[in-house]
């Protein structure tokens, strides 16, 4: 069985098969959500102390917040049930709450409003922050990722995406704000309110940020688990290069014109920077263009670049404190 391209303008997919009540309504996310907490504790707002706004993810809004009886600190993201696709929705909580890999944000359990107005999800918080506003911060200090990190970032990543594959399931959002790190400096993937389970291994829908999109969702094709890979190639080259890599002046339209029609970005050296040519090929390969020979992730697991920064001492955790502290020199790699 094939699945045909929807439009672009249909965001809707596939919920995953076995979730609970799946495409009836509120009721079924009550249902869902009231079977999924991993401890024997009743979450709500009052046993909750909300301490900062840590941004937006799919389909709301994230806080850091605090239990009142344990100290535990977390992350909640709140969706609006009348705002969100209820199948998205749907979708989110059966993952999240399915999921159990270090490369993946751990699930601590879920609650809905009194109304049934909002679903807050409960998460691991990462002290480390994003990709994106770890990548911002190097930026900002005229820093630069170092091969190791680079490498130990994206192994993560695509262990990530490895284990989701064979949950049946595709990402469809990686993207820098969706790769989380722990204190430790540990990949975590989130947001997972687009993902959709593999149907004979193809999906037809468009969904996700299209400028992290590969070429084939773009264009509405059929598409694999390989499409997330060319996700990660394009997060990977603009945080290592402190740049997006495609142009920048180009209205939306125009620019997944050129994603889908132009030449691949690469990896360059440039003044003072010189990348190995095993990470170029790397970054290469992330980017074929071609999703029928572009490598899986498990397949990229197995690329040498990985397999040499794997065999290497990489201090993630140190990395990480020099991020949100200060850089002594200009390119850091743990």
């Amino acid at each position: 069985m094939t699945i045909r391209p929807t439009p672009l303008i249909n965001i809707n997919t596939c919920v995953p098969q076995n979730t609970p009540g799946a495409g009836h309504g509120v009721v079924d996310v009550k249902d869902l959500v009231d079977n999924l907490n991993d401890t024997p504790l009743t979450w709500s707002d009052d046993c909750l102390e909300e301490l900062s706004r840590l941004g937006e993810g799919a389909g709301g809004a994230v806080h850091k917040v605090k239990d009142k009886r344990t100290g535990k600190i977390m992350a909640r993201k709140t969706i609006t049930t009348r705002e969100s696709p209820m199948k998205q929705l749907l979708r989110e909580v059966s993952i999240i709450s399915s999921t159990q890999h270090v490369n993946i944000i751990l699930f601590h359990g879920a609650y809905m409003s009194p109304s049934s107005s909002e679903v807050k999800i409960l998460m691991e918080f990462c002290e480390g922050g994003s990709l994106e506003t770890v990548g911002k911060r190097i930026k900002d200090r005229g820093a630069i990722v170092g091969e190791k990190i680079a490498g130990r970032l994206a192994e993560g990543v695509l262990q990530g995406l490895a284990y989701l594959h064979t949950k049946r399931t595709i990402h469809r959002d990686i993207k820098p704000s969706n790769i989380l790190l722990s204190r430790e400096g540990i990949v975590k993937l989130c947001d997972f309110g687009v993902s959709g389970e593999l149907v004979d291994s193809l999906a037809g829908t468009f969904t996700g940020t299209s400028f992290y999109m590969a070429p084939e969702r773009i264009c509405g094709h059929e598409y694999t688990i390989r499409s997330d890979v060319w996700s990660t190639g394009i997060s990977l080259l603009e945080l290592v290069q402190n740049r997006f890599p495609f142009p920048n002046d180009l209205p939306p339209i125009e620019l997944m014109m050129y994603i889908t029609t132009g030449e691949p970005p690469r990896l360059e050296d440039e003044p003072g920077v010189h990348w190995s040519d095993d990470m170029k090929d790397f970054i290469k390969q992330t980017l074929t263009v071609d999703s029928l020979t572009r490598p899986t992730p498990k397949d990229m697991l197995s690329h040498p670049w990985i397999i040499h920064v794997m065999k290497q001492e990489v201090h993630m955790a140190k990395w990480i404190r020099q991020v949100w502290g200060g850089y002594k020199s200009r390119k850091s790699d743990g």
